[in-house]
């Protein structure tokens, strides 16, 4: 059971993209099972909630969470949460010349 579970954190690892501009970004958690006894699901949600806590920590905000249901025979789904930066920048001020 030991080795199941560490494959499946590896995996899960692999699987799990974030995409960012520096400001803003996705996370993206793809081939999520719906089957809760999973090894997979259970390490692909354990990935995702770090990484949003990693985020948080940073100073990044989640706004949008979007489940997406995969096609085909696949029993599975994604999750996608954008982030961006929580602190506010105001604009660079123009000095009169």
């Amino acid at each position: 059971m030991r080795a199941v579970a560490v494959h499946a954190r590896e995996r899960a690892a692999a699987l799990i993209s974030v995409v960012t501009d520096g400001w803003r970004g996705e996370v993206v958690t793809p081939l999520i099972p719906r089957d809760p006894s999973a090894p997979l699901r259970s390490a692909l949600l354990n990935e995702r909630s770090e990484l949003l806590t990693e985020l948080r920590t940073l100073d990044f905000r989640i706004y949008d969470t979007v489940r997406v249901e995969e096609t085909g025979s696949a029993d599975e789904y994604r999750i996608i949460d954008r982030f961006k930066c929580s602190a506010e920048q105001s604009p660079p001020s123009i000095s009169p010349s």
